[in-house]
């Protein structure tokens, strides 16, 4: 039976990117992904420039635009246009993304299995065992990196029963002159649905698009990317693709993500941004965070959950519960909190710079927070 300090359910961003911090640093890493790589992500491939702080190898090979241009509407009406001379996201293919970040896994020296999926977790004092497939594998930790939708939530008994709203995804394909026109540039349509938003991504020969919302109620949300796609006057492009999938919204919450000998990383922890739905950060992120819990006990990996729950809540739990605020308030009145980022552009600067990493919630609590809290006062 084989033997590993850590075993992580999942090769996506986080699960790749924790093996390969840990397996640079000499530990003997196991992770077992359930499909075939590189295999298909539904996500709208935005990855938020502050990214690329977390990833400190050659990633830009798979990099298929970078936007510098935020375009934001009301229901296809107004407009506000945020343009910055620092990216504030760059375009990938999911599928491509993921594989380049288990290739850098398993040159970092970890053990990648792929149609391997995890079906049970056995945690004994000293560890843990691992089953997956017809094989049993032995850990000092295990790691749940398989996203919303994946089992190890569910295997140790930390799966939320509300926590997901829903998105709908189109791949159009963009024919040449559009595809120049909508280079660097990300449309936002606020009020593409309650509680949450339609976008339209620059990818190459191709517009990705969707519309998603951050609560568990949302009803409908097929039909607000169909009424988008005609506002925009992209509903006749050849669809290539089309899926939807679930956005955790319980990350600002503080719940226990971790048990025993076992934590959860990323969307399978809920950790996604409850205001933008920005989930690729939070995962590498909190990768990060696991891998200097996980390295600053390793000589008591009995202690790392805990440590990693602590690390979790300081930096990223309490920037997600402004992130809550902020939503409650504007897809609460997103009609009107739109009108006064007409008047007030700065605002929106404000959160370009958030998503791209030039400044934090907690920087604009003071500011942004208070100017749209005054929309409540006359509703």
């Amino acid at each position: 039976m084989s033997r590993y300090d850590v075993i992580i359910s999942g090769a996506g961003p986080a699960g790749s990117s924790l093996a390969y911090l840990l397996a640079r640093s000499g530990l003997a890493v196991l992770v077992l992904e359930k499909e075939l790589m590189p295999r298909e992500k539904p996500c709208g491939g935005g990855v938020a420039s502050k990214v690329a702080s977390l990833l400190n190898f050659p990633w830009q090979e798979v990099v298929e635009d970078t936007v510098q241009t935020v375009v934001l509407n009301y229901q296809g009406r107004g407009g506000v246009t945020v343009h910055q001379d620092t990216p504030v996201a760059y375009m990938v293919n999911r599928s491509n993304f993921d594989h380049l970040l288990a290739k850098q896994a398993r040159a970092a020296g970890a053990m990648v299995i792929e149609g391997a999926a995890v079906k049970a977790v056995s945690m004994e004092s000293g560890g843990v065992t691992v089953t997956a497939g017809d094989d049993t594998y032995l850990g000092l930790i295990f790691v749940g990196a398989d996203g919303v939708n994946g089992a190890s939530a569910r295997l140790l008994g930390l799966q939320s029963a509300r926590g997901a709203g829903p998105a709908v995804e189109v791949e159009l394909e963009c024919p040449p002159e559009l595809a120049e026109q909508s280079r660097g540039v990300i449309k936002l349509d606020c009020g593409a649905t309650p509680w949450g938003y339609g976008w339209i991504f620059p990818k190459k020969g191709r517009l990705s698009t969707g519309v998603g919302a951050f609560t568990s109620g949302s009803k409908g949300i097929k039909q607000n990317l169909n009424d988008l796609l005609e506002r925009e006057g992209i509903s006749s492009l050849r669809v290539i693709s089309a899926r939807g999938y679930p956005i955790p919204v319980v990350g600002w919450q503080k719940r226990k993500i971790y048990r025993d000998s076992s934590i959860l990383l990323g969307d399978a922890a809920g950790l996604v941004d409850p205001f933008s739905g920005e989930g690729i950060y939070y995962a590498i992120k909190s990768a990060h965070l696991a891998a200097e819990a996980i390295l600053e006990n390793r000589g008591r990996p009995e202690h790392a959950p805990s440590f990693y729950q602590e690390m979790v809540e300081r930096q990223i739990t309490s920037e997600l519960e402004l992130a809550h605020k902020l939503a409650k308030i504007f897809y609460t009145f997103t009609k009107a909190t739109f009108h006064l980022i007409e008047r007030r552009p700065v605002i929106a600067e404000r959160l370009y710079q958030i998503v791209s990493g030039n400044k934090k919630y907690s920087d604009i609590k003071s500011d942004a927070f208070e100017e749209l809290r005054a929309i409540t006062w006359g509703h």
